[in-house]
């Protein structure tokens, strides 16, 4: 017998061997395949984690910087307008008492209409 026939015979009484071995290699490179894939995804996804840590972290660090530049411009804006408004209730003050007073040299009665609105009565 040649080499050819008895593999031939080999092979007819030992077919599910043969479709079990090379469904297992078909199986295998396939799997090894997409296993060398998935090495690769995952070494580009810690190198852009690493990358995006970077870049929020920096970005994290100037936008601080610029929220408190904001608060420190606001502060002092609100600072001034406080002063501003504490300036011209103290004007306003000034200018009522002055028309009170001149209101009280002209009617001394209007003393008594001012407290009458204000509430007060005589006792």
């Amino acid at each position: 017998m040649s080499w050819w026939e008895k593999t031939k015979a080999w092979c007819l009484s030992h077919w599910r061997w043969l479709v079990f071995s090379l469904a297992s290699l078909f199986a295998f490179l396939i799997g090894y395949s997409k296993a060398k894939d998935w090495e690769i995804k995952a070494t580009d996804a810690k190198k852009n984690f690493d990358k995006e840590k970077e870049i929020i972290e920096n970005s994290t660090k100037e936008q601080l910087e610029e929220n408190l530049e904001h608060v420190k411009a606001r502060d002092g804006a609100f600072g001034k307008n406080v002063l501003s408004f504490e300036k011209k209730m103290k004007h306003l003050k000034k200018v009522r008492a002055k028309r009170l007073r001149e209101e009280i040299e002209s009617n001394p009665n209007s003393i008594d209409e001012f407290l009458k609105d204000k509430g007060i009565d005589k006792e």
